[in-house]
């Protein structure tokens, strides 16, 4: 085999979906050396995840295609669980908060947002994206990696990278190299998925059939699209169903007479599964190739969307020397436990919207109108509570810290505030791309400029001061950004304590300390990070990065 052509890069990702395509806008935006390949010769057509949630639009916001992506979103949808095809509605599950500056539940059509993400792509001199080709094979040692590609024309291609993230879906060729298994199980059930467009039912929630005869799914999407998925009988083939005259009966009882208009139709098999491993030295699993979440929560694309974010502002802080490769070890420590809460809770919501017999239906129905009469149950399931929250206690964070109800390790919310001239911003656009000490509360009791660690400076934290709704007078504090939380999101969550919190890239929270505990709060965070003698990959050299209050 011959190598025709050579190219050195600080990361090369394989698979452009949605996981691989936010982790290359996130590094790109950085200016880290990128390049991004696929063995199609460009993103998806066809429909295939169907909802995002408001943490991913969050991470959209974060690579500054938030705007974009929302021109193909139907924001804030719910579901509504009916007996049968014509029966009665027995549960509604209907989010209305925004808590971290989105709705939570919201429709979109793939090929529509992985075409945005790769537009995205563009902005970027330090990135290149190359599709039609395909990874041979890889090596690897202590100082990086390097791939064998093959272009569309045949010729190969060396790339030697810093680091290699698989993105490249559940059949990962890189995992199958790296020899890493995947455990957990698939289900027998298989369904049917078939997606229309010019669609007229003007019904924007998405409909569950919890019908143990056949169990139906109804979606709604933008731009008068619509799926449905329907539980498929062990007798029946795939042959079968696909058929034009078997499919019109199926969509009969959901669209009458009138004309459908059919984009995609597929069989497939769930799967809830985890890669053994997510790391091997200098190679990462992220996405469908790290783990397979059953469509039930509408999870799967949204848990690739969290890799890509938590694995791409540790990658530049390596790459950019602001801290030790040591810190890429939390990248799985911390997404693995919370990928695996969300396929549970797959599996968990699969049980109500496929009951296997009659009567689990009936008592699953009975269930919902009973929990319909205590506000406090009907809350949780209303306002979508049940959906675990990532909660970091090991990591790149503090384990002990606490702001009123927030904990060290939770994801910060995301007001709306107002600065002084009356202009409203969500928080992350006062923040920008990189980490943050916050204040919220009473200024007089601490101030945010008079932190002196170097670590904030090394971090190029910026400072931004949150003032209660009930003050009157913003003060101007040397170095920080004064901010006001007139709609009071944050008065329920923090009290006013008025301490200091460092919230990461990713808007977790990293440290919660006060004035006296900053010293200690910082050197932890300092020997978290790795940063008194951190190896800056960035450079043809190492440097020792030494820093003290």
């Amino acid at each position: 085999m011959t190598t025709l052509n050579s190219i050195n890069t600080d990361v090369l990702i394989i698979g452009a979906g949605p996981t691989g395509l936010t982790l290359a806008n996130l590094l790109g935006q950085a200016g880290v050396d990128t390049l991004i390949i696929d063995r199609k010769p460009g993103t998806v057509t066809e429909p295939r995840a169907v909802s995002i949630d408001d943490e991913s639009l969050r991470t959209m916001q974060a690579i500054g295609l938030h705007q974009a992506v929302l021109r193909d979103v139907v924001p804030g949808y719910g579901v509504h669980y009916f007996t049968r095809p014509g029966g009665r509605c027995f549960g509604k599950v209907e989010p209305t908060g925004k808590l971290y500056g989105f709705p939570k539940r919201n429709a979109f059509r793939q090929p529509l947002l992985e075409g945005t993400l790769k537009a995205g792509l563009e902005r970027f001199a330090s990135l290149t994206a190359r599709f039609n080709h395909v990874l041979l094979e890889f090596s690897q040692d202590h100082q990086g990696v390097r791939a064998l590609i093959r272009d569309a024309e045949g010729q190969i291609l060396e790339v030697n990278a810093a680091y290699l993230v698989a993105c490249d879906g559940g059949r990962s060729t890189v995992r199958k190299q790296l020899g890493i298994e995947m455990v957990g199980s698939s289900f027998s059930s298989r369904w049917l998925v078939v997606d229309t467009d010019r669609d007229d039912d003007p019904f924007w929630q998405t409909r569950v059939y919890c019908d143990a005869r056949r169990p139906v799914v109804e979606v709604p999407g933008p731009h008068h699209t619509r799926r449905f998925e329907f539980l498929l009988k062990p007798d029946e083939t795939d042959e079968q169903v696909l058929s034009e005259t078997r499919l019109r009966e199926l969509l009969r009882p959901f669209r009458g007479n009138a004309p459908v208009s059919i984009v995609r139709k597929t069989v497939y098999t769930f799967h809830a599964r985890v890669a053994e491993r997510w790391r091997v030295d200098r190679v990462f699993l992220a996405g469908d190739a790290a783990h397979l979440t059953p469509p039930y929560a509408g999870q799967g694309m949204n848990s690739g969307v969290r890799d890509a974010h938590n694995l791409g502002w540790k990658l530049i802080g390596v790459l950019k020397g602001k801290m030790a490769e040591s810190a890429l070890r939390s990248y799985e420590s911390e997404r693995r436990d919370h990928a695996w809460a969300l396929i549970k809770l797959a599996l968990n919501l699969g049980m109500v919207m496929a009951p296997a017999t009659v009567l689990r239906a009936r008592l699953i129905s009975t269930a919902f109108a009973l929990v319909g009469l205590l506000p406090p149950l009907r809350d949780y399931f209303l306002q979508m509570r049940f959906k675990p929250k990532p909660r970091f206690t090991k990591g790149l964070v503090l384990t002990e810290g606490e702001a009123g109800k927030l904990s060290c390790g939770q994801m910060f919310p995301q007001p709306m505030l107002t600065d002084s001239h009356g202009h409203e911003h969500l928080l992350d656009e006062a923040i920008g791309a990189g980490f943050a000490l916050i204040q919220y509360g009473d200024p007089t009791r601490q101030r945010l400029d008079e932190l002196q660690h170097g670590l904030w400076s090394h971090l190029d934290a910026k400072r931004i001061l949150i003032l209660p709704e009930h003050v009157k007078s913003m003060p101007s504090i040397p170095g920080c950004t004064v901010l006001q939380d007139r709609a009071g999101l944050l008065k329920g969550m923090l009290g006013d304590s008025s301490k200091f919190l460092l919230l990461r890239p990713d808007r977790y929270v990293a440290a919660i300390f006060d004035k006296a505990g900053e010293t200690s709060a910082a050197e932890s965070l300092q020997a978290l990070l790795g940063i008194v003698s951190a190896r800056n990959h960035a450079t043809e050299h190492h440097a020792s990065l030494s820093l003290t209050p």
